[in-house]
């Protein structure tokens, strides 16, 4: 740019021609760059006061050389550890924004030949004439090569990465269409043009895949006896065997689900294994598979004698298993029994020698010393009190309470003594939370006090995060757990009902004030009452409503202000109901007219309690409205240009759950598609357009997040194809496992489709 500058002044331009001519986007103005033009303008708008005329600083061409030297070092750096210069553009190496200085310097047409060359001998393709991804892919593909050996095309790369794989085929489909020199890379690492014709896709067949994978789990199952044991992280001949495992297993409750009988490639697994998709956990079966190896190498397991010669996690699992037997499912219980463990073995295990009356006694007292100087026996169970191990001891009690309990029977004489003892000894919640409310009990007796405003700042803050999660979720806890929190002071009352801080106070006087006003709390995040920041403070508060499961005093006094202050819809349609809802001795406006026409022609597909808010207001369904009234022309639109992009793209992928940066032709799909979401939600969404979308995807504007859309999007596809999930879909598979519960009934219903069913 500076040799363009030099070249380029007129001593004798017009102000009008110098100021186009030194007039840059901000853009494109580095800072020392932007100072001399600004200087150069000035004098050239004040010619009486310049002598000899204006030159530009020759210095700028210093600093801008110090500036490429810099960059060409941190290149030169890039290059020895990549071996090129295809750096993403937002990728910084030792803090330099490299990928955007080489972008720029690509862009840049005018560059010193000198420059060039020293890139130019980092990487010849530093600037291709193609794209910098391909550049990037290519050189992956390179690497691969020099690291593990030729790239086999004719067999579908079998070595490379799924996403490499499909770029090299991509590129010998593509072949022909190549710009030259690209060939010539191609041919570099093996694709020559009779390599290109006898490429073959990377995709897998699928019943010569699951042939390959049941002869791994045919020798793994000889080596171990089992596939349980598999992890997800197990490999097998080269084979991903446990996360292949885990996949089938996912897809064989699905189709039990649906169908109610395993399917063929399930019983294909059962007769290596019959339990390889266990009905319980596969921590159970693992387990029993450990014990089944000790009985056949002739290890007798002896129950009534505490299971010796075994590990201490093993002897637990099955004095566990003695205790619950009865509530074991009956292949559980034959499986028991192969093992030497039948049911009435299992009765006996309870009266073993450890167990017996003075055994008892003996342990009843350090029971008793350890309450008198902790004050509870909710002990972990790697607790050792006067070198006797009292939370092993104290556990195996608990589940014979428990036991007990479960069939029925009246507590037992141990029982009624360690109740005697500590009343909370086995509690019906958890351990910890007992243990935690015993160390604050102590502290409340030695004289710490709840404070008023609930912050509980006499506490440590581990403690104090505690009693607050406490109060938050005060109406979830057991009755005896509300019973023990109001002994240290914590009561319904006092947990419902927090103190207003006189912030809030504030804040709540500015609502009332603003309400009044505009009949309203549904304002936007800018708003300010009076040099209150209010759109601030109640975006705060509608947070924090969301995360807690007990209203707060603030929250309630809100309420009172104005029911609808924090809507489950959008605040934009709040507010506009709230226009809708005034009136006027005219009548609405135009765009509060507009805008009912929207919500009647979205009725249905509006909330219950949004639909009961527009009839308040006078305003019924379009099928009502049209019964009684003529239906008049409207101006017809010519239809957006998204919608030809979201065809082609819905029938070439299935969906229209793109990311928002996704571009389909150079059109902007992905924000097309945001934008048009949002319409929809604030119901200004044409009908036709609506349909539309409807029909080319039922589900592109969920009622959930649509990041969980895209990724159950993803997961289909690998259903479909029969590929292995990645690691981050596999954990989100798991997630969904775990909140199931939480979900919403058509998202099961897409998660049961492709085999993810409630565990």
């Amino acid at each position: 740019m500076l040799l363009w500058a030099q070249h380029c002044v007129r001593a004798d331009a017009s102000t009008a021609v110098t100021d186009r001519l030194w007039t840059l986007h901000m853009a494109h103005r580095p800072r020392p760059i932007a100072r001399e033009l600004t200087a150069y303008r000035d004098a050239a708008q004040q010619p009486e006061k310049t002598a000899g005329g204006t030159r530009l600083h020759l210095g700028l061409r210093h600093r801008s050389d110090q500036a490429f030297t810099t960059g060409l070092a941190h290149a030169r750096a890039y290059a020895a550890v990549h071996g090129h210069l295809a750096a993403p553009i937002h990728s910084r190496f030792d803090g330099f924004a490299l990928g955007r200085w080489l972008s720029n310097h690509r862009k840049f047409p005018a560059m010193p030949p000198e420059h060039v060359a020293e890139l130019e001998a980092l990487d010849p393709w530093w600037r291709p004439p193609w794209t910098v991804m391909w550049q990037r892919f290519y050189y992956q593909a390179r690497d691969h090569v020099r690291a593990r050996g030729p790239l086999r095309p004719d067999r579908g790369f079998p070595a490379t990465s799924f996403g490499l794989g499909e770029w090299l085929y991509s590129q010998c489909t593509g072949y022909d269409s190549l710009h030259p020199a690209q060939q010539r890379l191609l041919a570099d690492i093996g694709l020559t043009p009779e390599a290109v014709r006898a490429a073959r896709p990377r995709r897998k067949n699928m019943a010569t895949h699951f042939q390959r994978a049941l002869a791994c789990a045919s020798t793994y199952a000889g080596t171990h006896g089992t596939l349980v044991t598999a992890t997800t992280d197990t490999v097998q001949d080269g084979l991903k065997l446990g996360q292949w495992l885990a996949n089938q297993r996912s897809k064989d409750r699905a189709h039990l689900h649906r169908h109610g009988t395993p399917s063929p490639r399930a019983q294909a697994l059962s007769a290596i294994d019959p339990w390889w998709n266990p009905p319980w956990t596969l921590e159970w079966q693992r387990s029993w598979h450990q014990a089944h190896t000790r009985v056949e190498g002739g290890h007798l397991l002896d129950a009534a004698a505490g299971f010796p010669g075994t590990t201490r996690a093993l002897a637990t699992w099955l004095t566990t298993q003695c205790a619950q037997f009865d509530t074991l499912q009956p292949d559980q219980q034959d499986l028991l029994a192969r093992i030497g463990i039948t049911a009435d073995r299992a009765r006996g295990a309870a009266a073993r020698p450890a167990e017996n009356e003075a055994d008892f006694a003996t342990a009843l007292g350090y029971a008793r010393s350890y309450h008198a100087a902790h004050g509870t026996l909710a002990a972990a169970i790697s607790t050792v009190h006067d070198r006797f191990h009292l939370g092993r001891w104290l556990r195996r009690q608990r589940q014979h309470a428990r036991t007990d309990a479960g069939r029925g029977t009246p507590p037992s004489a141990q029982t009624k003594a360690l109740s005697a003892v500590d009343p909370w000894w086995c509690p019906p919640w958890n351990l910890a939370w007992q243990r935690a409310w015993q160390h604050i009990h102590d502290q409340v007796r030695a004289g710490h006090r709840l404070d008023a405003d609930h912050h509980f700042r006499s506490f440590a803050p581990t403690q104090r995060a505690w009693l607050r999660f406490q109060r938050t979720h005060y109406d979830d806890l057991h009755p005896d757990q509300q019973r023990l929190l109001a002994d240290i002071g914590l009561t319904r009352e006092r947990a419902r009902t927090r103190p207003i801080a006189p912030y809030a106070e504030t804040a709540l006087a500015h609502a009332r004030a603003y309400a009044a006003a505009h009949h309203t709390l549904a304002v936007a995040y800018s708003t300010v009452h009076d040099g209150f920041p209010l759109g601030h403070w109640l975006n705060d508060q509608r947070q924090q409503a969301r995360r807690d499961t007990t209203p707060n005093a603030r929250h309630q006094a809100l309420t009172a202000i104005d029911p609808w202050w924090n809507p489950p819809w959008d605040l934009a349609w709040q507010r506009a109901y709230t226009r809708t809802a005034q009136a006027r001795p005219g009548g609405p406006p135009a765009d509060v007219r507009t805008w009912i026409t929207a919500q009647r022609t979205a009725w249905d597909r509006l909330r219950p309690e949004q639909q009961k808010l527009l009839t308040e207001a006078g305003i019924t369904s379009g099928s009502e409205n049209a019964a009684g009234q003529r239906c008049r022309t409207s101006r017809v639109y010519p239809p957006s240009p998204g919608l030809d992009h979201a065809r082609t793209y819905a029938l070439a992928h299935g969906h229209l759950s793109p990311s928002a940066d996704t571009h389909h032709d150079g059109f902007p799909l992905g924000r097309w598609l945001v934008e048009t979401r949002r319409k929809a939600r604030q119901g200004q969404l044409a009908l036709t357009t609506s349909r539309a979308l409807e029909d080319l995807d039922a589900w592109w504007n969920p009622p959930w997040p649509h990041t969980w859309q895209r990724t159950y999007q993803q997961a289909r596809a690998h259903h479909d194809t029969g590929q292995d999930h990645s690691p981050t879909l596999h954990r989100w598979t798991e997630r969904q496992h775990t909140r199931w519960t939480t979900l919403h009934p058509q998202q099961q219903h897409l998660l049961t489709t492709i085999g993810i069913v409630p565990v």
